[in-house]
Parts: structure tokens; sequence; C-alpha cells
């Protein structure tokens, strides 16, 4: 076999240098024997991999090739040997999580204290950020998984979904708004006035809107605005200061600095409960870490929906 591990590693460390000194000495080799490297496999493989001129060294269009399809494999190798690390002891390492912001607010950091407390030497990374994006970054391998909303994902072909309790979702307005007048309140009171919510698909907005009676082609169909922020307290502060409605749960409203200030509306829709799931990639398989986090996370939420029944039952 002409190319190895090694190979690659040494053409992807000349093309993010674009220097053949810096490359070797990040490499930790001398140049000439990068050199004479590089060289060997050129002519074993008939092209030439680099162009060299004074302002630099440039990858050929068979040198990109071999920087494209090599850069997978070597990611998977360096996620296979942090895996096996992982497997002798659970004494260092890392995992990337993703999530989306509503369970960032109300489980994530709970799971994650509670896996720090026992695991002190793992680093985790988090990353919040909406489900596409989410997405897109486990695909690449950036994540290890990541925590969203189920029904933002169509193709749940090569993914692992673990489902999460479920917490029902209300409607909820600042004291003294006009609604909190209404006796007989219904979802067409609800959209006659500004929506502040986090961001979500418009399949899921014309769900609600067909239950108030509306019809929509777009989102700029709806009668009022719709006031869209993935920082939980940004809404909190929009629907606090003025007549807009917004989406929440009961743990976000018992996390919320504005909690005596809101008012839940007595409303409520199978759609507005969560769906959120723990999302990974089914082509490979989950070390050890990435299991027991899974397992937190699920008492997390769980404990969540305890807290809410204990409060009920007061």
């Amino acid at each position: 076999m002409i190319l190895s591990l090694r190979h690659l590693q040494l053409i992807k460390a000349i093309d993010n240098t674009q220097n053949f000194a810096r490359a070797a000495q990040k490499l930790n080799i001398s140049q000439p024997a990068l050199s004479r490297a590089v060289a060997t496999l050129e002519e074993q493989l008939g092209c030439k991999l680099f162009d060299r001129s004074r302002k630099g060294v440039t990858a050929t269009v068979f040198g990109e090739f071999l920087i494209e399809r090599g850069g997978p494999i070597l990611q998977d190798v360096g996620i296979v040997e942090r895996d096996l690390n992982l497997l002798q002891g659970l004494e260092s390492g890392e995992m990337a999580i993703g999530s989306g912001p509503l369970p960032a607010e109300v489980s994530l950091g709970k799971a994650v204290a509670r896996f720090s407390r026992n695991y002190p030497g793992i680093n985790v990374h988090i990353i919040v950020d909406r489900t596409p994006s989410l997405l897109t970054m486990l695909h690449s391998r950036e994540l290890d998984l990541f925590v969203a909303d189920t029904r933002m994902i169509k193709d749940k072909s090569e993914l692992d979904v673990t489902l999460l309790p479920q917490q029902r979702g209300y409607f909820c307005c600042r004291e003294g708004h006009p609604l909190t007048e209404k006796t007989d309140l219904t979802m067409k009171n609800v959209f006659s006035y500004p929506l502040a919510t986090m961001w979500f698909p418009e399949e899921l907005l014309n769900v609600l809107a067909r239950s108030a009676g509306l019809e929509l082609s777009s989102i700029k169909d709806l009668p009022c605005a719709v006031l869209q922020c993935d920082y939980l307290k940004v809404l909190s502060d929009i629907i606090t200061d003025s007549d807009a409605v917004g989406l929440i749960t009961r743990p976000v409203l018992n996390c919320s600095i504005h909690k005596q200030q809101l008012t839940l509306l007595p409303v409520t829709l199978p759609e507005l409960n969560t769906h959120y799931g723990l999302i990974s990639l089914t082509r490979y398989s989950q070390s050890p870490v990435v299991q027991i986090f899974q397992q937190y996370m699920i008492e997390a939420e769980e404990q969540c929906n305890r807290e809410i029944e204990e409060n009920d039952s007061l």
C-alpha cells in the first residue's frame, strides 16, 4: 500500500502551513526528511502533489484530492484514539455536546454539573445553537451528540434518537395583559398579539395558526408580528414590557427572573409540548462518557418534571 496515515498527516500539515519548514516544525521532523517523504510519495503515485514557489506552497489538483478525502479519515482516527483512551479508564479526554436554547436553559447545566462531579478529568465543550446548525456539526463530527426538538429533523435515517420526557408548553403574557381578562380565551385571541418565541419551523407555526382558523402561506400572513430570539432572557424582557405573547414551559418559567411578572394563559395544545431528544450518529458507536452523559441528561429532565408535579401538589 503506497498511502499511509502518516502520508495524510504530512500532506495536511503542508497544506495548513503552506510552508515545508513550518510543516516540518509542526510535525517535529526535519525539513529535509519531510521533503524526501513527499518526493518519494509523488514518485510512487506518479503525480505532483504540491507546487513550490517564492510565495509559498500550494496543493495541485492531486494534492487537493488527497487533502479532501484524507481529512475525514484523519478525523475518524483521532476520534477512535480518543475513545480508546476513554475506554481505558474514564480519567481524561473530551466530549462535545450541542443543545438547543430551551434544554440549555433548563436541564443541560444540571446534567453537565453531575457529569463533571463524577468525571472531573474530562473536558466538556458545549455549543448552544439552532437544530440545523447542530445537525451539520454532528455530521462533521464536531459534536458527539446534541439535544434538540426532534420535530425539526426531517431525515432521521442516519441518526440515533433517544426521546426525553415531554414538558408541556404554554402561552404566557405579562400581568395585566388584556388576554388575562378574557374568560373564553381562544387561539384566535392569542394570535391577535405579537408572538415572542424562539426559532422554530414554519410548519409548526402553521399548525398553531390553523388552530386559530388561520391559513398561512408565509409567516408574514400572521395578523401580528413574530419576534424571534434564541435568548430566553431577551424574550422574557420583551414579554414583560409589551403586549407580546410568549411560548414557555414550566421549568423555564421557574428559572426566569421575571417569574412573578409572567402569567400562563389557559390555552393548551399538544403541539405546544416539547419533543426533545438526544441525537447522535448511528454509524459510530458511542464512547462510555457519552453514554453516561446521556443517562444524566435523561435524569435531569425527569427531575424537572418531578419538581413541577411536587409544586402542583402543594
